[in-house]
């Protein structure tokens, strides 16, 4: 996963308050309940030292910056200074409520989350009609991408049309009233197909989940195959038969991305795995910390359970280094302390390293690591 839309936590000289809240609106006394989540934070990132300016900023983030979203879910918010630098939907409620007042952001949770969530393309089909969505690799409630497509069929047909009894008219007699249905879906289809692309590009999607008619998906897979887009397409349930089929659709695409993300942690695990075997990987804190001062991490690998976590040294001036100790570092004087994390997080940001969880078939962990850039 790229770290590129964190860059903007880290404009701030000054310390962050970085906030992760369970903003579900899922019950009819939600808003009470956020903003007694939101009281208790306050009164945390207060006790902290965290300036009113900053605190003010973030109420009214939390306020209303939170309140568009319905169902299960949270929010990630980081202030310096009285400025909000970062306001973040989270796919799902954070394991728990979470505030810090650092001289540097707090983001895990926030890159935790966005790497269970991919970028996709959803197609509803019949031979006919489709509909067309396109999501963006960030929890959103509309999509970006929505396109109705109504293609031909039979009532298209003009008896007397230029080719003549029973050819669609414009056609100049391409199909035949024996071959007609099978020709115009596969157009129907191919037009559809061209649909998904610009769908794709618009979200850089990197799976496309179809339902509905079969046929219809079949000849869908022929315009979308390897050769004209590469990603993958897969089959869901629901389709276009109406409301319940539709939102049967979304509830399979949305288990079936699930499903996706934990094949492809499994990959790069696997990846991993032969990387450390031939000196291209470390595992472990300790043997990623010079990895990261060095610039040589690829793609860093943190787990989500990172409670009770070490503090390490960082540098205000320095943000790639991170160091066990305060002598590590230049102007050891000006060194302060921060969960890894956060510390690992920012080098990898600073280095343009790539980021993933630590995930066994689908289960959470506390291990880290890091694939490199070149063997050590």
């Amino acid at each position: 996963m790229d770290l590129a839309f964190l860059r903007p936590l880290y404009e701030s000289g000054a310390p962050v308050a970085s906030v992760h809240i369970d903003t579900s609106r899922d019950t009819t006394d939600a808003a009470k309940k956020i903003e007694l989540r939101w009281r208790h934070l306050r009164d945390e990132l207060s006790d902290l030292g965290t300036d009113k300016a900053t605190l003010d900023v973030l109420e009214e983030a939390v306020k209303d910056g939170t309140s568009r979203a319905h169902g299960p879910h949270g929010h990630s918010l980081f202030a310096s200074q009285g400025r909000l630098l970062g306001l973040h939907t989270l796919s799902e409620p954070p394991r728990q409520d979470r505030a810090r007042w650092l001289p540097v952001p707090d983001p895990l949770p926030l890159a935790i989350d966005r790497g269970r969530y991919l970028p996709y393309v959803l197609v509803a089909l019949d031979r006919v009609n489709a509909k067309v969505f396109a999501y963006p690799g960030h929890p959103s409630i509309d999509p970006t991408y929505e396109q109705d497509f109504t293609g031909d069929d039979l009532r298209n047909l003009d008896p007397m049309g230029r080719g003549g009894p029973g050819v669609l008219s414009g056609y100049n007699g391409r199909f035949d009233g024996k071959h007609f249905p099978e020709e115009t879906w596969r157009e129907n289809t191919a037009r559809i197909a061209q649909i998904a692309r610009e769908a794709v590009a618009e979200v850089d999607a990197e799976i496309i989940f179809v339902g509905g008619d079969e046929g219809a998906i079949a000849h869908l897979r022929e315009n979308l195959g390897e050769r004209k887009l590469s990603i993958p397409i897969q089959l869901v349930p629901g389709g276009r038969g109406g409301p319940d089929a539709q939102e049967r659709l979304h509830q399979a695409a949305a288990e079936a991305l699930r499903d996706f993300v934990v094949e492809r942690h499994d990959k790069l695990l696997d990846d991993f795995q032969q990387k450390l075997a031939n000196d291209q990987a470390v595992r472990g804190t300790e043997p990623t910390l010079p990895m990261l001062s060095e610039a040589r991490v690829q793609t860093l690998l943190l787990g989500a359970e990172q409670d009770g976590e070490p503090e390490l040294w960082g540098s205000p001036d320095e943000p790639v280094l991170v160091a066990k100790k305060p002598e590590e570092l230049i102007a050891a004087d000006k060194a302060f302390k921060a969960p890894a994390s956060a510390l690992m997080l920012r080098s990898a940001v600073m280095t343009d390293a790539a980021f993933s969880e630590v995930l066994d078939h689908g289960s959470t962990s506390s291990d880290s690591g890091a694939i490199l850039r070149f063997p050590k």
